[in-house]
């Protein structure tokens, strides 16, 4: 993963984080519409008891100010704990709590059984949120009027008249905009506070070094979780009772991830700049790998390097040297279809020292050949790679439902779905686009339909794209037959005509790729319709492959 510790904790906020700032605010807004509802009544209240709100005559802060702190602090002391211990070593904290260390063990009792705790957090923040917004807001934007002179709103008038305002609606008060622009500004100077302050800082610190705060904040954090202990009990016997009315158990619902979270915040670590496009690439293999099946990655039977079981030792050694890629062939009896064992390169060289062996045909060498094994083309690909793994198997015969084989898979063919294309200084790696200068492409009869979709920015029908993996298939379905050799049918579809080259052993071998004009026919198509399509299209491709 690209990016050390320091990079990742000055890393934006995730979507997540986004998301729980929103939830942490609602609670002042609850406690500012309440403001709002009785704002009247509330300033009558903060008349009276102006000592305690107002700037003190001596120059002291006003009580409001340093409650305030006291409740930034305190979220800071929650949000931090609840950071650290989501980022928290457990193993670490195992051993230390095996060698007697009790906040240790604590803390590791708190990582286990996180629900107690979470619904302390919600009381102590929420509660704290409400009591802001609904007092200590108040009291600071009746500290501005008064000490900045940005209104009049009921601000240093007798009780009479105070008492008169109590009656009458925000929205009849004459000087509203005033009390509303007051109560805006002092709103986001509050919020900007306690999110900076109370939340995000305090949770990457934290997440910087989990154990440190957790084992300082435990005391802090123990004390509320028993202060509020009768009435988080209440919260949670009444959402219990309302959710099983419909079916859901509250226990059941604790620290569920599915697979579409983790690739949210895969595809969020992406656009972000912690993940590098190859690394999300990979992550996203690894969750599809389970939707795969044998028939989706395996090498067709058209395509298999097979050896014939009558042949002798001499001539197998002599094709796998001078013509083999592999070190494992499938060998038959009759037909492709009759798979009767595995030939692997060092078993046919060890057996060829003896001279006795060399003229002796493979399928009639005593323990040369090793068992086959066969698989249905709907198997798992994800199950199939944990068996390969355990009875250290790399190569499966995939079977139809007639029990002819349909091809193989190799160990090699599972990895490359998960990292990409394996190749080493043997292989050939296989081109099955050409883009030409005059903005045309050739392309193999075998190229994935998926790759002539993103070449040629066209999309297909879901049914055909699920119906056909090549090219040749396709094509073969649109004309209804196979073409014969020196046949050279068209096919117009995306706004490209697709002429088959050259068709043989009963398949489209290559097809030529030509951008229709968008003015008619496809034979009315000329060379400056050709070379725009090309500066659109073609120089994209090749730089894709550059």
């Amino acid at each position: 993963m690209s990016g050390n510790q320091e990079q990742e904790h000055k890393a934006p906020l995730t979507k997540y984080e986004k998301n729980d700032m929103i939830s942490r605010v609602m609670p002042y807004f609850r406690g500012i519409a309440l403001f709002f509802w009785q704002g009247p009544t509330v300033m009558v209240f903060h008349e009276y008891e102006r000592s305690l709100f107002v700037i003190m005559d001596d120059g002291y802060p006003p009580v409001s100010i340093l409650i305030l702190i006291g409740f930034i602090l305190l979220e800071a002391v929650f949000y931090g704990f609840g950071s650290a211990i989501q980022n928290v070593n457990e193993g670490k904290l195992e051993e230390e709590a095996a060698g007697g260390n009790k906040k240790a063990a604590r803390l590791l009792e708190i990582v286990n059984r996180p629900v107690r705790f979470v619904h302390t957090i919600q009381v102590t923040t929420h509660l704290m949120g409400m009591i802001i917004g609904a007092a200590i807001l108040p009291a600071m934007i009746g500290m501005v009027e008064r000490r900045f002179l940005l209104g009049k709103v009921l601000a240093w008038v007798d009780p009479a008249q105070v008492m008169a305002a109590a009656g009458t609606p925000w929205y009849r008060n004459p000087s509203w905009w005033q009390w509303a622009g007051i109560l805006a500004l002092v709103t986001i100077f509050v919020l900007v506070l306690v999110i900076s302050f109370g939340i995000i800082i305090p949770k990457r610190l934290a997440a910087k070094e989990p154990e440190k705060w957790g084992y300082h904040m435990l005391p802090v954090v123990l004390f509320f979780a028993g202060l509020f202990l009768p009435l988080t009990r209440l919260i949670t016997l009444i959402s219990s009772l309302v959710l099983k009315l419909f079916g859901v158990d509250l226990a059941d619902d604790d620290g569920n991830v599915t697979e579409e979270d983790i690739m949210s915040m895969v595809n969020e670590g992406h656009e972000q700049g912690v993940l590098e496009a190859d690394e999300t690439e990979m992550i996203t293999n690894i969750f599809e790998l389970g939707d795969k099946e044998a028939a989706d990655i395996m090498t067709h039977r058209t395509n298999m390097t097979v050896l014939d079981g009558s042949m002798s030792l001499k001539e197998a050694v002599d094709f796998i040297l001078n013509e083999g890629v592999n070190t494992r062939y499938p060998v038959y009896g009759e037909d492709i279809d009759d798979i009767i064992g595995i030939l692997h390169m060092r078993d046919a060289m060890t057996f060829a020292e003896k001279e006795e062996n060399k003229d002796r045909m493979v399928m009639d060498i005593p323990g040369l050949l090793r068992e086959a094994n066969f698989i249905p083309e709907t198997r798992n690909i994800d199950t199939l790679f944990k068996e390969m793994q355990s009875r250290k198997i790399h190569m499966e015969i995939v079977v139809d439902e007639y029990g002819q084989t349909a091809g193989l898979l190799t160990m090699e063919d599972i990895l490359e779905e998960i990292v990409g294309n394996i190749m080493d200084e043997y292989d050939e790696e296989e081109d099955f686009i050409q883009a030409m200068e005059d903005g045309t492409f050739v392309m193999s009869g075998l190229t994935p339909l998926e790759d002539v979709m993103e070449t040629l920015d066209i999309e297909l029908p879901e049914e055909d794209s699920d119906t056909y993996d090549t090219l040749n298939g396709y094509l073969v379905s649109r004309l209804d037959r196979i073409p014969q050799e020196g046949e050279n049918p068209q096919v117009e579809f995306g706004g490209w005509l697709f002429e088959v080259e050259r068709a043989g052993n009963k398949m489209i071998e290559s097809v030529r790729v030509v951008p229709v004009p968008k003015s008619g026919k496809a034979a009315d198509r000329g060379k400056d319709s050709v070379e725009e399509k090309y500066d659109a299209v073609n120089r994209e491709y090749e730089g894709d492959v550059s």
